[in-house]
């Protein structure tokens, strides 16, 4: 930075950001002198600033309030930042903490047209061959991610969901039917915990917990996966806990709010 800048009170980026953040984060909508008072800046310097932010859509004033709000620009900002952030580098350190405090096997998965897609995986320390692959589909209705997914859908989108799946019967504990399926996800929705109790494969269980976007969709899904007979029901409890706070933690760095 410049003696220049030092004095005017820093660079113009500074200043912009400055204007930018008082009229986002005041609880109320500010006037310009509110503004100049705020950032102590020059009222030439404010009202060009400003000027520039309102025509980049940034900044919106009321000429007849004679009020600064936030401009609608910054929706499309956000819409497209969010739509670049990648879930699987947010969730990155959240599935090595589960790893290292389960020692089990844990998955990253998204849903696509009514079947969930592993995109990541963490292999267990311990010796488990598994269905589940990084890149490879599997049904949604029998496992823990795809169920925790779907419980969060919109009423129009689960429809088609719920009519995309097969309900084969792949062991005793898998739900077959729509009816059955709808009062698991209601269940899944009120608990934010979704459980596959040997439902896909034999001997295997998982809880698993469902990562939400800034407009509260479901993104994207955590679970932890393991043996039932190494997970004794007081650890299974433990495993259901510690991924349902993992995907709340990912959920809101992904901008959902944090009560949903």
């Amino acid at each position: 930075m410049t003696d220049s800048e030092n004095k005017s009170g820093g660079s113009s980026l500074d200043k912009a950001l400055s204007l930018l953040q008082h009229v986002c984060m005041a609880s109320v909508p500010l006037r310009f002198a509110d503004l100049v008072e705020k950032t102590d800046l020059p009222k030439a310097t404010a009202h060009r600033t400003l000027m520039s932010l309102t025509e980049k859509g940034l900044v919106r004033f009321d000429e007849v309030t004679q009020l600064y709000h936030p401009g609608y620009g910054l929706l499309e900002l956000a819409h497209q930042a969010w739509s670049k952030i990648d879930v699987r580098d947010i969730a990155a350190d959240q599935m090595k903490h589960l790893w290292s405090e389960t020692g089990e096997t844990i998955h990253l998965a998204v849903l696509d047209r009514g079947e969930v897609i592993y995109i990541d995986k963490l292999e267990s320390q311990k010796s488990l061959r598994l269905f589940s692959a990084v890149g490879k589909k599997g049904p949604a209705y029998c496992t823990g991610v795809g169920k925790a997914m779907m419980a969060f859908l919109d009423e129009g989108t689960l429809a088609k969901a719920l009519k995309e799946q097969s309900f084969f019967k792949h062991t005793s504990t898998t739900i077959t039917n729509e009816e059955d399926m709808i009062n698991e996800l209601n269940k899944i929705r009120a608990s934010r915990v979704s459980l596959d109790l040997e439902e896909h494969e034999e001997g295997i269980q998982c809880a698993a917990s469902v990562i939400l976007n800034h407009r509260n969709e479901p993104i994207a899904a955590l679970s932890i996966t393991a043996p039932k007979f190494r997970v004794d029901d007081s650890r299974f409890q433990h495993f259901q806990a510690l991924v349902k706070e993992a995907c709340v933690k990912v959920s809101i760095r992904m901008g959902a709010m944090a009560s949903a």
